[in-house]
């Protein structure tokens, strides 16, 4: 499964908080921290703790090294299903405090 590069997390950051007017710096610092696990990311959104993340991994994947280095609030692991039984869904919430400043949740 391919990784969800920095960029493209950075556009998709850019269209979700558009509205805010965010600095680009800003959404790029974001960006990086989602990006940095090179995991194919599924879904962004905002949630009371920051930003919910919807990765998606494979049965190589390790949650303890996933966990080491940054402030996930959740982390809920879920089989993707019978049909790809090798595949799971890691939903997590992370502290965002650069979004705080702009009236998001940080």
């Amino acid at each position: 499964m391919e990784p969800t590069s920095a960029k493209e997390l950075q556009k998709a950051f850019a269209t979700r908080l558009a509205r805010h007017k965010i600095s680009d710096d800003v959404i790029s610092k974001v960006a990086e921290r989602v990006a940095k696990n090179g995991l194919k990311v599924g879904g962004v959104d905002f949630c009371p703790y920051g930003i919910c993340i919807d990765y998606f991994v494979d049965r190589s994947f390790s949650i303890d090294e996933f966990v080491r280095d940054e402030k996930f609030r959740v982390v809920k692991l879920f089989p993707y299903g019978i049909l790809v039984d090798d595949l799971f869904r890691v939903q997590v919430e992370m502290h965002a405090p650069e979004l705080a400043e702009y009236g998001l949740r940080g």
